[in-house]
């Protein structure tokens, strides 16, 4: 599996693109931290494995996409 954003434990989807990372509000638990936009391709030395969550943001994807059509 590669390593980019949209299989991290951090990654939340916003829309089929992009989304936030929340490695920083997971490290300081403050839940106003900074949560950047990230792109679903791109990648950081934080990366973790998010497990089944990667398929279940793929079908939310599929679904979105087929909402806009």
């Amino acid at each position: 599996m590669k390593s980019n954003c949209i299989n991290c434990k951090f990654y939340k989807v916003k829309d089929a693109l992009t989304g936030y990372c929340r490695v920083l509000i997971k490290e300081t638990g403050d839940k106003k931290a900074e949560q950047p936009m990230v792109r679903d391709h791109g990648s950081c030395p934080k990366w973790i494995d998010c497990g089944q969550q990667y398929h279940i943001r793929l079908g939310w994807i599929k679904a979105f996409n087929r909402k806009q059509l």
